[in-house]
This record gives structure tokens, sequence and C-alpha cells, in this order.
């Protein structure tokens, strides 16, 4: 255990991870308690604009620096812009995944030999972390991928706190025509498979709108004024977090590095907060030797596959003028359980606020607003042995114990990638044609890692906290982020993290008013 400094620094919360998770906690926490101090350290840079803002509200300049900036160890690096053909046409995953820009890979301990491993899985190091980057969908999520610990009701009521923290909009679509009668036609063909389950609808976005232009969701948004009306509240970049400080079973505080200097210091904390990320969050636990169980352990990412279209022109309309006001959104097919075990997206390119720089060259031009994307996710079968392990012999790019990642594919799994390219077809065939057969993308792709710090009501080994977030093995530690959600989803899992992390801050607030 390193060597306690003589006069640390003390703060009432000490919270390790500057994204929507850790940003949450500290708007909760600060809500309910404005005298209390909160400090965020947060391993990467500050990152241009407002704390936390997301990189599409910025100039394309500040865009391009702050995607160069968060990308940890490859900072610096140029990435080349998404683009929606970005996939094999064989309909196999595809050898060299694709990372975009502001994230920067695993590494080699991404896949292990005859491994379907999740080489393609990416992370971000910056004020407001995976926030400033993410796509703004919120759905919520149904039958068994809600949360089975936590009473209906009281879901219910978190996911409506977790929208407004967020600024979620149901609808940015303007009374669309056209993303109307393409709902109607996804209707018609899927709504009939599972009478009275959800039925085909909108994305929910957490985008918003100032005056034709569309704003999303970032951060900042989850922060708010924080930092002008709560006087004790800080954020400090460059920070990493290398150990939880203990006394006994209490968690009393971080060892923490300042990357510009390299200097080693002490905060001392009431409560210590792990928002690091999916990943990063186990791999601090497992450096501090905080290691139940479970730890790592039943990591889950949905299986991804994607296809473009080429809709009917009879369902096409003119993609908006730069003068009118932006149209966004997509048609939803929600996840059924024993039904659909998967989650769809039809995305007319028209409709995503974008520009044609989403099209490749061969793409651009005439005939471009004919175009969709199909992004489909399926819930994945959670195993044990499905995992994110670390290695003490070898240090990643930040001196913290290299990651092994453990993921293979069941029989249940293949099932699920048939009947998502099945749907996909039905998809694409009532509302026009393939261009491409839908394609497996490789592990890790949707950046929705979960369940490697998962909650559970009972310290039975298979879990890492309780349900307010608290690790079973520590107290006045708690965690927090997708890592914690113990269910196989296909719905993006932002909405759900938020709202956890929600109730857990108010759990905290209220034991340090105790």
């Amino acid at each position: 255990m390193p060597e306690a400094h003589s006069n640390p620094e003390h703060v009432d919360v000490l919270i390790v991870g500057s994204g929507p998770a850790g940003s949450t906690y500290a708007r909760v926490v600060a809500d309910a308690r404005p005298d209390v101090s909160i400090l965020i350290v947060e391993a990467g840079p500050r990152l241009r604009g407002t704390l936390g803002e997301h990189t599409s509200n910025m100039s394309p300049d500040d865009r391009r620096i702050s995607q160069r900036l968060a990308q940890g160890p490859d900072a610096g690096v140029d990435r080349p812009p998404p683009h929606p053909a970005l996939s094999e046409t064989d309909g196999q995953a595809r050898t060299a995944p694709f990372i975009f820009p502001g994230l920067f890979p695993i590494g080699d301990g991404a896949a292990m030999p005859g491994e379907f491993g999740l080489p393609a899985a990416a992370m971000s190091t910056g004020v407001g972390g995976m926030g400033v980057h993410w796509s703004a969908s919120t759905p919520r999520p149904s039958g068994s991928e809600r949360n089975p610990f936590i009473p209906s009701a009281e879901l219910d009521s978190l996911y409506d706190q977790a929208e407004g923290l967020l600024g979620v909009s149901k609808d940015l679509r303007g009374d669309d025509e056209m993303l109307a009668t393409l709902r109607d036609l996804v209707a018609a063909e899927f709504d009939s498979d599972a009478p009275g389950a959800s039925p085909v609808g909108y994305m929910p976005l957490a985008i918003g709108r100032r005056g034709n232009e569309l704003q999303v969701s970032g951060t900042s948004v989850i922060l708010g004024d924080l930092a002008d009306r709560v006087p004790r509240f800080s954020v400090r970049p460059e920070t990493l977090a290398r150990y939880i400080l203990t006394e006994g079973d209490t968690a009393v505080g971080a060892l923490l590095e300042d990357r510009m200097t390299d200097s080693a210091y002490e905060v001392r904390a009431e409560r210590v907060v792990v928002c690091a990320d999916s990943l990063r969050t186990p791999q601090l636990l497992f450096a501090s030797g905080v290691r139940p169980t479970a730890l790592g352990h039943y990591l889950n990412d949905h299986l991804q596959m994607t296809a473009l279209v080429k809709l009917d022109p009879a369902n096409v309309r003119k993609w908006p003028t730069p003068e009118s006001p932006s149209i966004v959104g997509s048609v939803l097919i929600p996840f059924v359980d024993g039904i659909r075990p998967m989650q769809g997206q039809l995305i007319p390119l028209s409709r995503t606020g974008a520009g044609f720089h989403l099209l490749p060259e061969s793409m651009a031009g005439a005939g471009a607003e004919e175009i969709a994307i199909l992004a489909w996710y399926g819930a994945k079968d959670i195993q044990v042995g499905d995992a994110v392990e670390f290695d003490e012999s070898r240090a990643d790019p930040y001196g913290m114990p290299a990651m092994i990642i453990h993921y293979t594919l069941t029989d249940a799994d293949r099932r699920v990638i048939e009947l998502m390219r099945a749907n996909m077809a039905r998809c694409a065939e009532v509302v026009g044609s393939l261009i491409a057969e839908p394609t497996l993308a490789p592990g890790g792709s949707s950046l929705h890692y979960q369940g490697t710090i998962r909650m559970g009501p009972n310290d039975d080994g298979t879990c890492v906290c309780d349900t307010y977030g608290r690790v079973w093995s520590r107290t006045h530690l708690y965690v927090g982020g997708n890592g914690v959600i113990p269910t196989s989803t296909a719905a993006n899992p932002t909405l759900t993290t938020v709202a956890l992390a929600a109730r857990a801050a108010a759990r905290l607030a209220a034991d340090l008013s105790a």
C-alpha cells in the first residue's frame, strides 16, 4: 500500500471518471447537498468549449483538436471520420476494426486466439468521457432487459429523471412525412410478431435545438451550472487514480498522479466513487486489491450488425435545405422477449441532421437521399467466463495492470445473429432493398460494454455491488457506469447508466447527511 502523506487534501466525495455516470453522481449529490465538497478526477485533458461539451456541437477545428486530445496514448493521431460503408459485404466480421475519432483501442489483449474477443473495443480519456462522443440514443429497455432488482415503478421514475438529466427529446422530427411513412411500413411488418408488446416507433434522442441547429447533449448537460453554483465542486483533469486507499474495509480516498508532473499525492474522502468505465473501473479496483469474485466477469457487449439500404423512391423526400430546421429521427424496432431478442434501427441519412460527409465518395451526390442505415443490436448470452482480466506482470500505457479480454459466442448468440440477419432483410424489403448483405461487426464495436461491476441484491459471488452501487467488500466505496447493468440488453445503455447512478447518488447524499 502506498505511503500516506502527512497532510493529504480532503474532500467529502471523490469521483474517479468524468463521464455520464461520474457527472450524474456529482450533479445529484450536489443538488441534495450543495454544502459538500466534490472533486472529480479525470485521467485525460480538458477539451475545447464548455466543460463536457459534446464534440458534435464544436466547430470543425475544435472538434478535431478535442478528438485528438481524448485519444489517450494515441493522442495526436488523426482518425478518419465514420461513414456508413464501414463494413465488408460478405456478411462476415471485419478483420480491421474501425476506431472512431476521439477513442483508442485496448491493444494486444483485446482478443485471445480462437475467441471472438473485443478487437473493436475502445475508450476515451478526456473531461466528459464517452459523453462527449456518444450517439445520444436513449431508448428505455423493456422486458428482461429491465433491472429486476429495482421495483418497476421506481425504475420508471428513475428513467424520467435520467431523461431530464440528459435533455432527452422524444420529438425532433417536426412531423416529418418521410419518417412517418417509414415507421408505418416497418410497423406493419413487425408489430404483428408480438401483439401487445412495445410497438415500432421512433428512437428517443438526447438532442435539442438552438435555432435551426441541433445540439447534442453531452456531459455538459448533466453537469449544467454546477461549477457556478456549487463553490466546493471541481473537476481536475490530467489526474490518474492509481489506487483506492483503505483503512480496514473502509475506502478513505485515493492515491492520485498528476500526469503533467508525474507527482503522486493522496486525496482523502468520506466517500469514493469509481466511474472510470466498464473496463477501467474493474482495473482500478483490481489494482487496489479490491477483488470480489465477480470483478470483471459477465462482460456483455451487444452483438452488432449493420447494412446499407436503398430506399424505394416512393418513400423518399428531399434532403432538408440548410435554411430549414434540421430533422433528426430514426425508426426503432424494439426488443421483445422470446420473439425478437434485439433492437433495430432504420436511419435515413437525410434525417440524421448531418451532411454528405457521412457518405463515402462513391455514394455522394445524386441519389444520396435514398440511402438509409440499418443498425441492429442483439442481446448477448451472458457467461461468467466472458471477462476482462488483468495481468500484473505487464502494464498498459498508463502503468496500470494490462487488460486481457476473454469473450466467446455461444450457440444462442449464433441463433440471435441469424435472426437479426433475417429481420434486417425483412426491414429492408418493406422500405426498399439491401445494397449489401448485413455484416456482423467485430466484438466491441457497439462500445456498450456492461456487466463487469454488475449489481445484485445479495453478496453471492455473482455481483460486485448492491443495487445502490456500493461495493460489497468495502464500505464507502461506490461504482457506476455501464458495467453495473446486470441484464442482457439490446437497448443503448446510457439512459440506464444515468438512472442507476442517480439512484446511487441519492443514497450516497443521504448517507452523508446521517
